[in-house]
């Protein structure tokens, strides 16, 4: 009686698996495509990964260098946006090891657009983090902090720093696309330059349009301006291509990275080093601009902690190709506020001159 008894316990914990399996796969079957592949992931997942997971895998490639600096759907920029409360908490907190490849954190929500602070993706070297998409190269961070960057910064001199934007037209809220200077990027370019200028470096902002009228092509034109502004002031030392980002998932919302500093809401900022992974880039001199990147990322967790995105180290050129200290550097996404932003421009310009200072 005692193994009928465990038999017909089998036979009901088989049916009642079979029966959950059968849920599942007719749950996925009406889902779309990718909801249904994070649906099965959460299976097999640590909690909160999953979630995480779609963030990164939505962020689709743009244009002519293939950026992981992406755009909204079509149509996105003339829809309305809902806004996320201002007093919104942005605390970070601590991922397992699971997770950490991943980690998004602290997110808060309202209709259509998603608040979160995206603090521990990738590796992690005390308090930096380098998110390395690469597949022939590592990243060995306290190697590359102690490795000396190819600038050399001269005070009382000329210009050593050139910002300008291949996508000069990438704007904020409630204007996600604007040739006027105050409401696209270029109004955060000007408070990197204006830091750099305080702290005695001299810095140029060129403002040319690059992506207006003709969205292609945007890098092969800002490329002539790299190299006129090369040409006319050899001086330059590095080369900083500032954007706004954007990201969603495929459902709609769009994301929103922030973190707090000093009391005020700022957008989140990413770092961008190219990297020639399998030698087909024409970009020999990446570990140059590497060097200079993990030292800003450093900079920026030391004094505002958050304020990082994990450090983009990806198989990506994005003309950094042209000096040896070129990096590409986004500002929030779409859904931030211009003040979000340009106070980030604030902020990464002193931590940028707290390096360059060290550079000298």
């Amino acid at each position: 009686m005692k193994k009928w008894g465990q038999k017909a316990a089998g036979l009901c914990s088989a049916a009642l698996t079979f029966a959950a399996v059968v849920c599942v796969l007719g749950r996925l079957s009406v889902l779309p495509p990718w909801d249904a592949a994070f649906t099965a992931a959460g299976f097999i997942m640590p909690g909160g990964a999953a979630e995480a997971l779609r963030t990164d895998i939505l962020e689709e490639d743009e244009e002519d260098d293939g950026a992981s600096h992406i755009e909204p759907p079509s149509g996105a920029d003339s829809r309305p946006v809902s806004s996320v409360p201002e007093n919104s908490s942005q605390k970070s907190q601590n991922s397992s090891a699971a997770n950490a490849q991943q980690g998004t954190v602290s997110t808060t929500q309202k209709a259509d657009v998603k608040e979160m602070s995206i603090v521990n993706a990738g590796v992690q070297y005390k308090n930096i983090w380098v998110k390395n998409s690469n597949k022939n190269h590592g990243i060995d961070i306290p190697g590359e902090l102690k490795k000396q960057p190819a600038v050399k910064i001269a005070k009382n001199a000329g210009p050593q720093v050139l910002i300008y934007h291949t996508h000069t037209t990438e704007a904020f809220a409630g204007d996600t696309r604007s040739r006027d200077a105050s409401k696209n990027v270029v109004s955060v370019g000007e408070r990197i330059a204006a830091q750099l200028r305080a702290a005695g470096i001299n810095t140029i902002h060129d403002a040319t349009l690059h992506d207006y009228p003709s969205y292609n092509g945007s890098y092969e034109r800002s490329k002539v301006t790299v190299l006129n502004n090369l040409k006319k002031y050899p001086s330059i030392q590095v080369a900083l291509d500032i954007h706004r980002d954007a990201m969603g998932t495929s459902g709609g919302t769009r994301i929103k990275p922030t973190a707090v500093v000093n009391g005020k809401k700022a957008a989140q900022v990413m770092i961008i080093a190219g990297c020639d992974d399998d030698g087909t880039l024409n970009h020999p001199n990446w570990e140059y601009n590497l060097r200079l990147a993990v030292r800003i990322q450093q900079s920026m967790a030391d004094q505002y902690p958050g304020l990082g995105r994990p450090l983009n180290f990806c198989n990506r050129k994005y003309n950094q190709n042209l000096t040896k200290g070129s990096l590409l550097v986004e500002f929030g996404t779409e859904v931030n506020t211009l003040d979000e932003a340009t106070y980030s421009g604030e902020l990464f310009g002193k931590a940028l001159a707290a390096v360059l200072n060290k550079l000298t």
